[in-house]
């Protein structure tokens, strides 16, 4: 016998009693709503809106883009730009060169799906053709449909479509960007946006 074999025998000797396997964890029910996602999004620094109805949201967001960035630099991608309709935001050219997205002050941009246990919103990267904007821009503000909030993130998992990865790519995205490396300080916009809204669509 080894002295492998000679511990081990020891350590299985020494075992009182062998429990079984409890099984797959059970998570404790949970809420799926704007209220629950709001919440979530507040403690990790972000700015809830709405919810908005379709027709309303337009004007809205315009209103919030003079307060946020006057006279800023707007853009806007994808869905999100279907949805907002005319206003002050450029569509994005996706094959522009990601340095030009440097004096970007506000960009607005389409979620999948939102997670109410976290805040997290999954962005497709095919609804943000340069993939550095969300990244770049001074603040993001994300559009999702109230009834695309899932309760958790395994429900959102879940909900993506089967080809989700196949063609392109998803970033998850709870509120601006914040570090908290240096003493334990919490710090807001070190390495991306300062800033992150999302805005809930009836």
């Amino acid at each position: 016998m080894s002295d492998r074999d000679a511990i081990l025998a020891r350590v299985r000797s020494a075992v009182g009693r062998l429990a079984p396997h409890p099984g797959a964890y059970a998570p404790p029910p949970s809420a799926g709503d704007w209220a629950t996602f709001a919440e979530a999004l507040r403690a990790a620094g972000g700015e809830p809106l709405g919810p908005l109805e379709r027709g309303a949201i337009g004007f809205e967001i315009s209103r919030a883009c003079r307060g946020w960035a006057p006279g800023g630099r707007v853009v806007a991608a994808g869905p999100a730009l279907e949805a907002l309709g005319p206003g002050p935001w450029q569509p994005l050219d996706g094959t522009a060169d990601p340095h030009t997205l440097a004096d970007v002050a506000v960009a607005i941009l389409w979620g999948s799906v939102a997670v109410a246990e976290n805040g997290a919103i999954a962005l497709h990267g095919a609804h943000a053709p340069l993939r550095a904007l969300p990244f770049l821009c001074d603040r993001l503000v994300l559009l999702v449909e109230t009834r695309s909030i899932v309760a958790t993130l395994h429900d959102a998992i879940a909900a993506l479509p089967p080809d989700a990865t196949a063609h392109s790519h998803y970033t998850w995205i709870s509120g601006p960007s914040k570090t908290a490396d240096i003493e334990q300080a919490l710090v807001l916009g070190a390495h991306g946006p300062r800033a992150c809204a999302v805005v809930s669509i009836a």
